[in-house]
């Protein structure tokens, strides 16, 4: 399944070795570790809140279609 992590940037969640969040320039970002050199980035929040809840989002509608 293919999720957008950022405007038109889609990533394939079956290729996402790991997930990490970190904070860059007092905005909240998703970095998405893949077969890809560098990780990579999911939009920008403004709270880790905000941050938390939209990941909790993805891992539920990819959690929902393997079913």
């Amino acid at each position: 399944m293919f999720q957008e992590i950022d405007e038109n940037f889609y990533v394939l969640l079956n290729n996402v070795a790991g997930v990490k969040l970190v904070k860059e320039n007092d905005k909240y970002i998703w970095l998405f570790y893949t077969n890809h050199p560098e990780p990579l980035k999911s939009k920008a929040f403004d709270s880790e809140e905000e941050a938390k809840i939209w990941f909790k989002n993805i891992k539920y509608n990819y959690y929902r279609t393997k079913e």
